[in-house]
């Protein structure tokens, strides 16, 4: 027998020697290293394992999240394409506005040329957010420019008389028509608004009181200056409530209607001037 070896001795219950068994002494160090190695082997499985189970249902949640992220984005991307074309619209919105303005300003054109290549921004093409994004700031920039136009003439425009005096239909209007006392053309330099005697009849702009007394042909009358050009008169009335001088607003109470001077019945008689020239006066209004 190798002393090299352990020896293992099998004895039955009876005391009696049933086997003898010489086993390497390098075998029991074996097993234990062997379980040692497969315990490591199945931990290292195990903790395997559980970090692809824990990657999978990571990779789960954020397609589930992205799954819902493209659903809220196709509505959004609907409501930006609705947005722009919106504001696409801005542009003839800016040239009814400056039109009666004489039209808005442009740069000097210059020299361009080249094919039509899709918008680019840092070598990537432009999404709907960067083309929103530059109409709001040309939007921001021509808004500056309407404001700084408005400022200049804001007082101009407070000037206009742009209501009626009344609300009423009209008897007869701006420009030629046939006199009702000689039955032949004649031109007409206002508006007559039927309203019955006593009507109160109010400033369609506010300025100074010029004339506030009995005019030749139109009774007892009014005239307003506006201001850069422009006057209002208010003829045919009943009783007047300023005086010369008097600074009225726009909306003002000045007189009652009445049947005074050269008329046939009680109406207002109403003219817009501009720089002694009568105009028609629906030219200005808004109403």
């Amino acid at each position: 027998m190798n002393r090299a070896d352990l020896n293992l001795v099998v004895v039955r219950g009876d005391g009696e020697v049933v086997r003898w068994l010489a086993v390497p002494r390098w075998l029991p160090t074996a097993i234990v290293v062997l379980v040692a190695l497969v315990a490591v082997a199945n931990g290292a499985i195990l903790i395997s394992y559980m970090s692809l189970s824990r990657e999978h249902a990571t990779l789960v949640a954020t397609q589930e999240y992205l799954d819902r992220n493209a659903r809220a984005a196709s509505p959004v991307r609907q409501r930006l394409v609705e947005v722009r074309d919106e504001m696409r619209s801005w542009d003839a919105l800016h040239a009814a506005v400056w039109k009666p303005l004489g039209g808005q300003q442009r740069a000097a054109a210059i020299g361009i040329g080249g094919p039509a290549l899709a918008a680019a921004k840092g070598g990537k093409r432009l999404d709907d957010i960067d083309v929103l994004l530059a109409y709001v700031r040309d939007e921001s920039r021509r808004l500056r420019e309407l404001s700084h136009l408005t400022r200049e003439t804001g007082g101009f425009l407070a000037s206009l008389p742009s209501r009626l005096p009344l609300r009423s239909a009209i008897n007869s209007t701006f420009g030629p028509r046939v006199s009702p006392w000689t039955g032949r053309p004649e031109f007409h330099a206002g508006l007559d608004l039927a309203a019955a005697a006593g009507t109160p009849l109010k400033a369609t702009a506010g300025g100074i009181v010029r004339f506030a007394g009995t005019a030749d042909g139109y009774g007892q009358s009014i005239l307003l200056d506006h201001g850069a050009g422009i006057e209002s008169r208010y003829g045919h009335l009943q009783m007047i409530s300023v005086v010369r001088g008097q600074r009225v607003e726009r909306g003002q109470p000045i007189g009652l209607t009445g049947n005074s001077g050269r008329s046939t019945g009680p109406h207002l008689h109403y003219e817009v001037l501009v720089n002694g020239r009568p105009i028609d006066p629906r030219q200005l209004t808004r109403e």
